[in-house]
C-alpha cells in the first residue's frame, strides 16, 4: 500500500503496512458493510464513466501465455513447495529480472509488468503473487508498515504504503539464521529491508489496491473522470480501503464539493478512527471553513498518533539523513528504536547517520544489530564484507 493531497492535502497509493493482524472493531465492521451505499456518488457529473473500461480482475491477475507455458510444464508443477519456490524466485529475482527497472509512477497488469520488465511495487508483487498462485504454492500478498515519506509530484503529495508477498511453507529454513522459520518474503522495493509478516489481504483487496493506484495517477494527470471511475471501483471492490475514500474525498474537494469531501472522508474514520491521512484530509477542509476548534482537535489527535508511530520517527530520521541533519537523525531513530524491536531499517539508518557524526563505534553496533537480522539481505552482506563483521 502511496497517498495524495491538493495542495497540501494527501492521496493514499499503495505503490508498489504490519505487526499481527488487529480485530476490527464491531463499530467499524458496521461502517464497512453500509459505506458504499452511504457515499454521495456522482456518476451523472462524471458523465464519461460508463465509456471508461475499468480492467476487469482477471485481466489484473492474467499471466502471458509465454509466462503460463513455462509454469505450466508437468516438470514444473510436479515439484514440491521449496522447489516451486526456487523457481519462482528465479523468474523474478534472477533469470529474468536482470532487465527489470522500477518504475514508481504506473500501475500495471501482471501481464504488462511481466512484458514491459517494469513495474511499481504492486506492479511487481501482483506478478509475483500470480505466478505463485499458478505454481498452487501458499503465497498471500500482504501489506506491511514502512516510514511515513512524501513524494511531491506537481501540487499533490503522495504517501506510500507497502506491498509484498509471502509464501507460507513450514520447512522453510534459514541455514546463517539457524532458524526454520516457516514463510518467506518477497519483496521488490529498492530501499526497503521489510522481511516480516504484515497484514494478509483477500484478492478483493488486493484489486481494491490495484483501482486505487490507476484512480491517483489519473487525478495526478487532471484526468478526473476516470480517476472518479477507479475510486468508485476500488471503494466497490473492498469497502474497508479507507485510502480509497480519501482519495476519493480528494478528488470532490477539487470539484468544490466540500460536503461531499467530508462526508466521504467521515466514512473513512468510521472504518479506520487512526488513519491519519482521512485526518488530515479533514483537517485541511476545516481549515478551509474557519473551523478552528476542530482543526485544534484534530491537530492534537493527529499528534497523538504520530508521536505512537514507529514509521512516523523512522520518515523522520530518513529525511533528516537526505537533509544532512544527523544529529536529529540519531535522536528521531533512536526513538524509533526505543518503540520498535526487529526493524531492519531502524538499524540501517542509524548506521548511516551515526557514520556521518562520526561516531563509529554506534555505527559497527548498529550493523551487527542488522546482520543479525537480516543475514542474507544483499544490503547486510556489502555492509558485512565493507566492516569485515561476522
Amino acid at each position: 500500500m502511496r497517498n495524495i493531497f491538493f495542495s497540501l492535502c494527501v492521496l493514499g497509493l499503495s505503490a508498489c503496512a504490519t505487526s499481527e493482524q488487529t480485530q476490527m472493531p464491531s463499530s467499524a465492521k458496521e461502517a464497512v458493510a453500509a459505506a458504499p451505499n452511504k457515499v454521495i456518488w456522482h456518476d451523472d457529473y462524471f458523465d464519461e464513466v460508463p465509456a471508461i473500461p475499468i480492467i476487469s480482475r482477471a485481466e489484473v491477475f492474467e499471466l502471458s501465455d509465454q509466462l503460463k507455458q513455462r509454469i505450466n510444464q508437468t516438470e514444473v508443477q510436479k515439484l514440491g513447495n521449496i522447489s516451486k519456490t526456487r523457481f519462482l524466485l528465479d523468474l523474478v529475482y534472477t533469470e529474468d529480472s536482470a532487465e527489470f527497472s522500477y518504475n514508481n509512477n504506473e500501475t500495471t497488469t501482471a501481464k504488462k509488468t511481466w512484458e514491459s520488465k517494469r513495474g511499481n511495487c504492486i506492479s511487481l508483487t501482483i506478478l509475483a503473487y500470480s505466478i505463485g498462485r499458478a505454481l498452487n504454492l501458499p503465497i498471500v500478498m500482504q501489506e506491511v508498515e514502512i516510514p511515513v515519506q512524501f513524494d511531491r509530484r506537481g501540487n499533490l503529495d503522495f504517501l506510500s504504503s507497502h506491498v509484498n508477498t509471502m509464501v507460507m511453507q513450514k520447512d522453510f529454513w534459514f541455514e546463517r539464521e539457524g532458524e526454520n522459520r516457516g514463510y518467506l518474503i518477497i519483496d521488490f522495493e529498492p530501499q526497503t529491508m521489510v522481511l516480516h509478516k504484515g497484514r494478509a489481504l483477500n484478492e478483493d483487496e488486493i484489486l481494491s489496491r490495484f483501482y486505487n493506484n490507476l484512480g491517483a495517477e489519473h487525478l495526478v494527470k487532471n484526468q478526473k473522470n476516470a480517476a472518479y471511475a477507479y475510486f468508485k471501483a476500488a471503494i466497490l471492490a473492498a469497502p474497508n480501503n479507507s485510502l480509497a475514500y480519501s482519495n476519493l474525498a480528494e478528488l470532490y474537494l477539487q470539484t468544490g464539493w466540500h460536503e461531499e469531501a467530508e462526508q466521504t472522508l467521515a466514512h473513512a474514520l468510521r472504518i479506520n478512527e487512526n488513519d491519519v491521512i482521512a485526518m488530515r484530509n479533514m483537517q485541511k477542509i476545516m481549515q478551509m471553513q474557519n473551523r478552528d476548534a476542530e482543526v485544534l482537535m484534530l491537530a492534537k489527535k493527529i499528534e497523538a498518533s504520530n508521536a505512537e508511530n514507529p514509521h512516523y520517527w523512522i520518515g523522520l530520521g530518513i529525511q533528516a539523513i537526505k537533509n544532512k541533519e544527523y544529529l536529529s537523525a540519531v535522536k528521531h531513530l533512536e526513538k524509533a528504536k526505543k518503540m520498535a524491536h526487529g526493524y531492519a531499517e531502524i538499524h540501517r539508518n542509524l548506521a548511516e547517520a551515526y557514520l556521518h557524526t562520526g561516531n563509529m563505534a554506534g555505527a559497527q553496533h548498529e550493523i551487527s544489530q542488522l546482520i543479525d537480522l537480516v543475514p542474507d539481505h544483499p544490503k547486510s552482506i556489502i555492509l558485512r564484507n565493507k566492516f569485515a563483521m561476522r
